[in-house]
């Protein structure tokens, strides 16, 4: 069956929030799509769930592996999609009931497009809610020294939709990344000489919860060190002050994570 859009998402484990995420992708408005789920070696209550919510839908489907991690997940997902474009969509976000209807029309409106990232909306576990905007970048350059110089990246990987075809071109995710893969794959893009756009309307819905902020700072130190040294600038000095940058920058990070998590116990 050949669809316009394979929504993917890479799920290990939080059977609550999957439940409302795989929801979600099927309550879409646009209905060319299909929902693509690639289970990377959860527990058995959540693979049963998922067994018997193939059988109930008929735009769902699975795909079950050994934990391999992510980016393997979502390799995997984008190698068996469908659909000429992907929409990315973490196991404990959700879409909006319009957003591939205006994912598919932004597409529709600028042919050039390859990329396209949105706005979401922030849930935060006190109940505040929150919307962001991210910026739009006229050009490459700006856009990648935005992503090494900014302390939280420019964008958000939920909701990201792409077209399969240059990204399997650029080799789709990169499986030997432990994190920050999402990062990666918008820095492959751009280093292509393909420029996201932008779509300021919210159309993901964010939820923040004890496991969506990762705390190992010194393992994705480790991996942006590696993005810099492969997409950073020729200059090894420049390279040199980016790393020390994005070191202050995670040292800060984690210090803030460490501080409020010691006001709420």
């Amino acid at each position: 069956m050949s669809v316009t859009v394979s929504i993917v998402i890479a799920s290990y484990g939080r059977l609550p929030l999957l439940k409302e995420s795989v929801g979600s992708a099927l309550a879409q408005e646009y209905t060319d799509h299909e929902v693509l789920v690639v289970d990377d070696g959860s527990d058995e209550e959540t693979r049963a769930w998922l067994r018997a919510a193939q059988e109930q839908h008929a735009r769902l489907r699975v795909v079950f592996q050994d934990h391999q991690g992510v980016a393997a997940a979502r390799a995997r997902g984008v190698a068996d999609a469908r659909g000429n474009l992907i929409c990315i969509l973490d196991s404990d976000d959700r879409l909006v009931p319009h957003a591939l209807r205006r994912l598919t029309e932004e597409f529709e409106a600028h042919p050039g497009t390859v990329l396209v990232y949105t706005g979401i909306t922030e849930f935060r576990p006190n109940g505040l809610m929150k919307v962001h905007k991210y910026p739009v970048f006229p050009t490459i350059r700006g856009m990648l020294w935005a992503i090494f110089l900014s302390p939280r990246v420019p964008f958000k990987h939920s909701g990201t939709t792409f077209r399969r075809s240059a990204a399997v071109e650029l080799g789709s995710y990169d499986r030997s990344l432990p994190c920050k893969v999402d990062i990666d794959l918008y820095l492959r893009f751009l280093n292509a000489g393909y420029l996201p756009r932008m779509l300021s309307e919210p159309l993901v819905d964010f939820r923040m919860h004890k496991d969506s902020v990762s705390r190992n700072r010194l393992l994705g130190l480790r991996v942006w060190f590696r993005l810099i040294d492969r997409y950073g600038p020729p200059n090894p000095v420049f390279r040199a002050g980016l790393k020390a940058l994005r070191a202050v920058s995670e040292a800060a990070k984690w210090l803030y994570v460490e501080l409020t998590a010691g006001l709420k116990r």
